[in-house]
């Protein structure tokens, strides 16, 4: 029986754009693309009586067309793989509410942070999705680029990469093309900054002295 659509509560309606800021989680996940889109709201179980905002994101009206796509094969876009995008889109936007200059405090931690403490942080962001933390994150600083086609995999890479860019580590891109048989095959390409190589040489030597 289909579920019967229920109208969006103006406030969790707001809420969904707030997020966004009118972006469409897609165009930012796959192209980094930041453009205000025209747009819809969707709901990522295709359950229109589900209306809680962590069922809701918002797509322009091309990428919000290819999600509710139905074939005899496969879906256009998983749902996990969407809310990972919309997950680092409002991670994106997050911090606006916040924003204000203070240029003291950030010259402060600009004299206290070291390749070391960079490399303790880099490992134990990538340890909260992996076991591997350190090789992740060694992976995510010294790859330029890697396909992956497990999404067990390339979601905790993705993600990863969300936070070291943030941190002006790097920059990546990611699409997720059909490949051979059909089988979708996420691309990354990452252009790195020249510290990330004495951060993953610092994480590389923990390997070395764990295994002595």
């Amino acid at each position: 029986m289909k579920a019967k659509r229920k109208k969006i509560p103006g406030n969790s309606e707001l809420e969904v754009m707030k997020r966004c800021r009118r972006r469409c989680c897609v165009c930012y996940g796959l192209n980094r693309d930041e453009k205000i889109k025209r747009g819809q709201i969707a709901h990522l179980d295709w359950d229109p009586s589900n209306n809680r905002i962590e069922n809701l994101a918002f797509m322009c009206l091309e990428h919000h067309d290819l999600f509710d796509t139905r074939t005899s094969q496969s879906r256009s876009f998983a749902i996990e793989e969407v809310k990972l995008y919309k997950r680092e889109l409002e991670d994106r936007y997050e911090s606006w509410q916040f924003l204000k200059k203070d240029t003291e405090l950030l010259n402060l931690l600009a004299d206290m942070i070291d390749p070391e403490a960079i490399a303790n942080a880099a490992e134990k962001i990538a340890g909260r999705y992996v076991f591997y933390g350190r090789g992740l994150a060694i992976e995510a600083l010294t790859n330029k680029e890697i396909e992956y086609v497990d999404m067990d995999l390339y979601i905790p890479l993705l993600l990863a990469l969300g936070h070291f860019q943030s941190w002006g580590l790097l920059a990546y891109s990611s699409r997720l093309i059909c490949g051979k048989n059909g089988i979708n095959v996420m691309k990354i390409k990452i252009k790195h900054e020249n510290i990330c190589n004495e951060i993953a040489n610092i994480l590389a030597s923990r390997n070395k002295t764990a295994t002595k």
